[in-house]
């Protein structure tokens, strides 16, 4: 048999090249995918970077409402007494305090209580606030005699913030009280005319003029754009006294013209504009630096009593004497209590300076039969200024006084007396004083007295 012979297969497998279409094709698919595959990492990392500025963001939400559900004005409860240190604001006529940050107290020294019956607390901003709104009331400089003819014991004096006393005519002296928003006293008064140097020293003050008429220049320099109040059957009464066994008891005219806190806020309310004040301040010590300086005062004197030094930084002065002219009338002693810290006013005439207090009694009373039983008067600051002055030429019966320069200044505070000056720019500016170094003397907190003394025959002693 022959052989059957297959013929041989062939290799289907054979191996394929691509062309170069192909090859770019490839690796375009691959490019592609790798892109894809970076996009894809970068949104991953997005996401994750979003979840977690979301995380922090809502965890300071959370944080801050949490926060403000504990402390309601979270901001403002950061400036409260939270330490223990709160911040004080003064009065801007007296440099008393008037408003504090941290826990609030009753006059008893309690805390006051909130509606949620807690301790109420005040911010730094919320004090300011409320000294702010005191610091503004309306201020009123009156006209207030001190002659011998029926115009002593003044009502309301004694609760004047700051008065200015200087010879008026004859040797008879007059003030210019200035009270701020004296919503409670049913009387103030007597009031009397305007004498142009009050008008120079009050203007700083910021204040409405109360007065009766006034020397020619004054009534000429208050019709310039002053707020002010002459003589009215709106807001001024004329009290008339009563006889009595004792004899005739209260003022009579012209000594008998009055005024009231009640009264002079309706005048202020039938204004259209803005009666609020503005007053610039004298430079005052604050309550714990006029404490250091007193207990300075106390120690200089105990040491020269013992004879343990000769450091005389403070002298110790119990007695005040202040010569307007002659009369004994109107030459004033003040005399020292360390108790109280404060200066009780009397006349070289042995008389003491009497007040009445009129407050929260029927409207338009009459002081001698409605009011207290009047009250020696008793500045905490008593200041004493040398000026030039002489008779007017107009008229040879009233003082003209120089009030714009400088001149010699006696303060007497905290039982102490301080020679220095006193310095006035402008009829706008507020007074400066200065000791013999030239370094500013500041007024301790309190109700200030100053006296303006003739420079040539004026005299002023202490001891």
């Amino acid at each position: 048999m022959g052989t059957l012979h297959h013929p041989p297969q062939q290799n289907n497998s054979k191996k394929h090249h691509p062309s170069n279409s192909e090859s770019e094709e490839i690796e375009e698919i691959e490019t592609s995918n790798a892109a894809k595959k970076l996009l894809s990492l970068k949104f991953i990392l997005g996401l994750i970077v979003i979840l977690i500025l979301s995380s922090i963001i809502i965890g300071v939400i959370f944080l801050f409402l949490q926060k403000s559900t504990n402390t309601p004005n979270s901001i403002e409860h950061q400036l409260t007494e939270v330490e223990g240190t709160p911040t004080w604001f003064y009065d801007n006529l007296t440099g008393q305090p008037i408003s504090h940050s941290g826990t609030q107290y009753d006059a008893s020294g309690n805390p006051i209580l909130d509606n949620n019956n807690q301790p109420q607390k005040f911010s730094i901003k919320q004090a300011e606030q409320v000294a702010n709104e005191i610091n503004s009331q309306p201020t009123f400089c009156i006209q207030i005699p001190n002659g011998m003819d029926g115009a002593r014991p003044q009502t309301g004096l004694n609760q004047a913030s700051v008065v200015f006393e200087a010879i008026a005519e004859a040797g008879i002296t007059r003030f210019a009280a200035i009270f701020k928003n004296p919503i409670n006293q049913t009387a103030i008064g007597p009031i009397r005319s305007l004498r142009v140097y009050h008008l120079d020293w009050v203007t700083p003050f910021d204040c409405t003029i109360i007065h009766a008429g006034g020397a020619d220049d004054a009534l000429s320099a208050v019709s310039t754009g002053y707020k002010h109040l002459s003589e009215s059957f709106i807001y001024m009464w004329r009290s008339t006294g009563t006889w009595t066994r004792s004899g005739f008891i209260g003022y009579y005219a012209p000594n008998n013209l009055l005024t009231s806190g009640p009264l002079l806020a309706d005048f202020h309310h039938q204004k259209e504009n803005d009666q609020r004040s503005y007053p610039k301040s004298f430079a005052r010590l604050t309550p714990e630096e006029s404490l250091t300086q007193k207990q300075s005062v106390e120690k200089s004197t105990e040491q020269t009593e013992q004879n343990q030094s000769t450091d005389s930084t403070y002298k110790k002065v119990s007695n005040i004497h202040i010569h307007f002219n002659w009369q004994a009338g109107f030459n004033v002693d003040y005399l020292y209590n360390p108790n109280t810290n404060t200066y009780l006013r009397s006349f070289q005439n042995g008389e003491k300076h009497l007040s009445y207090t009129c407050e929260n009694t029927k409207n338009k009373p009459t002081p001698s039969l409605d009011c207290s039983t009047p009250v020696q008067i008793t500045p905490e600051v008593v200041v004493v200024m040398r000026v030039k002055q002489h008779t007017s030429p107009l008229d040879h019966y009233h003082e003209d006084i120089t009030t714009i320069g400088s001149g010699p200044a006696y303060i007497s505070q905290n039982g102490t007396v301080f020679e220095g000056t006193w310095h006035k720019s402008s009829r706008e500016s507020q007074f400066i004083f200065k000791n013999q170094q030239g370094e500013e003397i500041k007024l301790k907190p309190g109700r200030t007295w100053l006296s303006a003394i003739p420079e040539s025959y004026g005299k002023i002693t202490y001891d």
